[in-house]
């Protein structure tokens, strides 16, 4: 049984979503709050997500505050596909392997930003890219029009949160918004950076590292 909300927060701040139905009033309230550099909490295929905006400092270094990360630390943006990749970075014959193999789907992928990208989640000229299989996330994107930064809806350091209950307790009002889409306990994403000939797995989760390099050895 899901605990109750705590008293300091608004029920407005809560929005129960269906993956299969959805909404777009409430796509429109969550793209207004990530517009205005607010934070949102919404299911991914993995876990809950902390999203701001990509491509604006001061909602990413409120991002930070409230993850108690240091600025500046890598952190995933959200695409609205497949072809979007190559938009955004320089892709290489790997990356292009992985990509058509596991995405849409858990797999963050590092890869050499395009040189006249300046969003400020560009870290020392990498960024982490994913194009995500959840219906929510998707809807985000397409909606807001703009990137969307992602990271776990967690302290620094401390266990994901698997519902919007455990969420709400670590960030209460610090996050304008909460989708709600009942346990999720996924694992985290698979993160490969993929810089020219070299391909590194710098986090194994849902997606295996030997399937990764059975994808990466079949292409060949």
């Amino acid at each position: 049984m899901s605990r109750m909300v705590p008293s300091r927060m608004s029920e407005q701040r809560i929005c129960p979503v269906d993956a299969g139905l959805l909404q777009p009033t409430m796509l429109a309230r969550a793209a207004e709050v990530l517009a205005n550099r607010g934070l949102v909490v919404a299911p991914t295929e993995t876990r809950y997500g902390l999203l701001a905006r990509a491509d604006d400092t001061a909602a990413l270094d409120r991002l930070y505050q409230v993850k108690g990360r240091l600025s500046g630390t890598p952190v995933a943006v959200f695409l609205d596909g497949v072809a979007a990749l190559a938009k955004h970075a320089v892709m290489t014959a790997s990356s292009d392997v992985l990509a058509r193999r596991f995405l849409p789907g858990p797999l963050t992928l590092v890869l050499k930003a395009s040189p006249d990208l300046e969003w400020p989640v560009v870290s020392d000229g990498w960024i982490g890219l994913r194009v995500s299989s959840s219906t929510v996330v998707q809807g985000l994107v397409e909606f807001a029009q703009f990137p969307l930064s992602a990271t776990s809806a967690n302290r620094s350091g401390r266990p994901e949160a698997e519902t919007i209950e455990d969420v709400i307790d670590v960030f209460g009002d610090e996050v304008a918004l909460y989708l709600d889409a009942g346990r999720l306990d996924g694992a985290v994403s698979t993160v490969v950076r993929c810089d020219g000939d070299q391909v590194a797995i710098l986090r194994e989760g849902a997606i295996a590292q030997a399937d990764v390099m059975a994808a990466l050895e079949t292409a060949r």
